[in-house]
Order: C-alpha cells, then sequence, then structure tokens
C-alpha cells in the first residue's frame, strides 16, 4: 500500500466516524477500535507517523464540528468518559481458566 493510499483511507474513516457521531448515531466501539489498529498498523509500517496521524485527526475534527477536540471534550465532558475494562479475569493462564467450567 502506498502512503497516499493509506492516508486517504484513514481520512475516509475519520471522516465516516466523525459524520455519524455528529449527525447523533452511536459509533459501534469496535468500528473505533478497528480504526486505532489501522491507525496503528500504519504508524508500524512506516506509512505515516504518530504526530501526523494526530494532526490528520485534528484537522478533520474540526472541519466536521467546527471545534477543536479539546473545545468539545470541555463542553460535553460526558461523551468523553474513558471505558473501563476489567480484565482481571485474564490473569489467570487459560488452561486454569477453563478448568473451572
Amino acid at each position: 500500500m502506498k502512503r497516499e493510499q493509506y492516508l486517504a483511507e484513514v481520512k475516509h474513516r475519520l471522516e465516516h466516524i466523525f459524520a455519524a457521531s455528529r449527525d447523533g448515531y452511536r459509533v459501534p466501539s469496535s468500528q473505533r477500535h478497528r480504526l486505532e489498529g489501522f491507525m496503528q498498523a500504519g504508524v508500524f509500517l512506516g506509512l505515516a507517523s504518530t504526530q501526523e496521524l494526530s494532526r490528520l485527526m485534528q484537522e478533520l475534527h474540526f472541519d466536521v464540528y467546527g471545534k477543536t477536540i479539546e473545545d468539545r471534550k470541555h463542553a460535553q465532558p460526558v461523551l468523553w468518559q474513558d471505558q473501563s475494562i476489567d480484565y482481571n479475569e485474564y490473569d489467570q493462564p487459560t488452561y486454569e481458566r477453563n478448568q473451572r467450567k
């Protein structure tokens, strides 16, 4: 994949997620996580830097919402609560967890 193709795809996916959210649709967390993974893969493969992707996300967010991510966080703090997932169940090896069932 070429760098330009990769950045165009990231832009397309970000625009889709931001526009859906702006229009009142709840974007599934799986879709957000998939995009995060796609972006991390691009960094790993050297197609883009973390700073470059962050800058792109900031620009697109401003284009869609008319305000920065930080401004939007302060305006609607309830929407920005971090999801906390309890991974304690997975501290024990799988073969031991499966024996309990």
